[in-house]
């Protein structure tokens, strides 16, 4: 008599305690992190900005006895913001909900996917609004040879890639960008954002590891964000790790950093306020979503109408990201081969 095998006493299921989904974490995303986020009431306004030029002139002269003192003015200019909404959904009928395996929590699922796409949506447009050659008044462009030109509005200076560990300088080429901020404002840089292909260059350069290993075995993956932070005298090092896949859905997937070669220099407020210079800023419009910082509204609407227990899942925000000081940032662009 023959024996049972194995397809015979057990029916393959799909497992429920285990399943595979690529989710980018949240911290990998920093939209929300490099300048303040200003929650606003309404889809679009405008704010006051006092004219550096003139609080930074010497106008105070000798007075005579009984004399009017000198007379001094500034001039005030606006600028504006018009927040975007941003909306995506998914669709979930009740023949695919019913239909499902227990492993999978469609709802949960949709929720997810839609949480994703905003958050790839929102560091995407940080980088083409911050992250970009002509933004800021300091520009700096990598190349094999570099030069000493100073950097200012009309020209980016060559400056050797650094990742060229034999030629080139990092610590000079941000120190002369701090020194440009510094000179022209009154404020000294304190956030370094850096291009995840950047950064990992930067661990292994060999100044770096030099300059870190009085206080940290001196090894590249010993390396931190915090590390590099006191290496290069600003408060924090924040590596936008977003990732995108550009190819259309059925295609092969081209997957790339959102965040290229590059590097940005800034002063960023620690908080919104009056009086209170930064870089840039993000206004979020807290007056359609109901939350800030950049708060994503999830919902689900029955949508009878495609089927009586059709769900959809919508993801939504609005905000708009400025350049609010433009003397405030450097741009390194394209800084590693």
């Amino acid at each position: 008599m023959p024996e049972p095998v194995f397809s015979d006493v057990h029916i393959q299921a799909a497992l429920t305690n285990i399943s595979v989904a690529y989710l980018q974490d949240e911290s990998d995303y920093i939209a929300d992190k490099v300048f303040p986020v200003v929650p606003v009431t309404h889809q679009a306004d405008k704010f006051y900005k006092y004219s550096k030029d003139d609080y930074f002139r010497d106008e105070a002269q000798p007075r005579a006895d009984a004399t009017e003192s000198a007379g001094t003015g500034f001039n005030l200019s606006q600028g504006s913001y018009s927040a975007i909404t941003w909306a995506i959904h998914q669709d979930i009928g009740d023949q695919a909900r019913r239909n499902a395996d227990p492993a999978i929590d469609l709802d949960v699922a949709a929720t997810r996917l839609c949480m994703q796409k905003m958050l790839i949506r929102r560091d995407k447009y940080f980088v083409t609004t911050f992250m970009a050659t002509g933004v800021w008044n300091y520009n700096i462009v990598g190349a094999a040879t570099g030069n000493t030109t100073v950097p200012d509005t009309t020209t980016n200076a060559n400056r050797v890639y650094w990742n060229d560990d034999s030629n080139s300088d990092p610590f000079s080429d941000v120190s002369e960008l701090d020194m440009l901020i510094q000179e022209n404002t009154g404020r000294k840089p304190n956030t370094l954002v850096l291009g995840p292909h950047v950064y990992a260059t930067l661990r292994k350069h060999p100044l770096v590891i030099d300059r870190i290993k009085y206080t940290s075995q001196a090894f590249s993956g010993n390396i931190t964000p915090d590390l590099m932070a006191a290496a290069f005298d600003v408060e924090r090092v924040l590596i936008p790790r977003g990732i995108q896949n550009t190819a259309a859905q059925g295609a092969t997937g081209v997957f790339s950093f959102l965040t290229g070669k590059s590097a940005l220099l800034c002063h960023s407020a620690r908080a919104p306020g009056l009086w209170t210079p930064s870089a840039g800023y993000t206004f979020s419009w807290s007056g359609l979503t109901g939350l800030n910082n950049l708060g994503v509204r999830i919902m689900q609407i029955p949508m009878p109408l495609k089927g009586v227990s059709t769900v959809r899942t919508e993801a939504e925000m609005a905000f708009d990201m400025k350049v609010v000081g433009a003397d405030l940032g450097a741009f390194a662009s394209s800084i590693i081969s």
